[in-house]
This record gives structure tokens, C-alpha cells and sequence, in this order.
């Protein structure tokens, strides 16, 4: 690994501690009750995925109305014919 890779790791494993931090904080903060930091660390694992998944779901509708999409049927037949598939 490089030292640049490094530093772009280090600072992405400190930007998802903050995020962590941010959002432990607040879920203790508002009473919310964990029985150990597992559990919390599963909620927010739930809870970021869940955000992610939103977020793709809304890139599509974006893609979508902007024409950058194409109909499931055509992007099929492409996926077949990458693979060698006939049908």
C-alpha cells in the first residue's frame, strides 16, 4: 500500500468513527435503550444501509426522469448478450 492509499483509508475509517460516534451519541442521548454496543453498533450498520439503500432508490428515480435510464427488458438482452446467453 502507498502512503497516499494510507491516508485515504486512515481518513475514511475516521469518517465513518464520527459518523458512529455521532450517531451513538445520539440515540443514548434521547434515552433509547442498549443492552451492549454491539447492539447499537447493529442498529446503526441497520440504519446506514437502510440510508444507502434510500439513496440508490432515489438516484434511479433521478436516472430515470432525466433519460439516463434504460426499460428492464433492453438492459437485459444487454446483460444476456455480455454472457453469451441465447435464448
Amino acid at each position: 500500500m502507498r502512503h497516499g492509499e494510507n491516508r485515504v483509508t486512515t481518513n475514511s475509517i475516521q469518517s465513518e468513527l464520527q459518523e458512529f460516534v455521532r450517531f451513538a451519541s445520539s440515540r443514548v442521548g434521547q434515552g433509547e435503550d442498549f443492552s451492549s454496543v454491539e447492539e447499537l453498533v447493529r442498529r446503526w450498520r441497520q440504519n446506514s444501509e437502510y440510508a444507502e439503500a434510500v439513496d440508490d432508490v432515489r438516484q434511479g428515480i433521478e436516472d430515470e426522469a432525466s433519460g439516463k435510464s434504460k426499460p428492464l427488458s433492453e438492459a437485459l438482452v444487454e446483460v444476456r448478450r455480455k454472457l453469451g446467453i441465447t435464448d
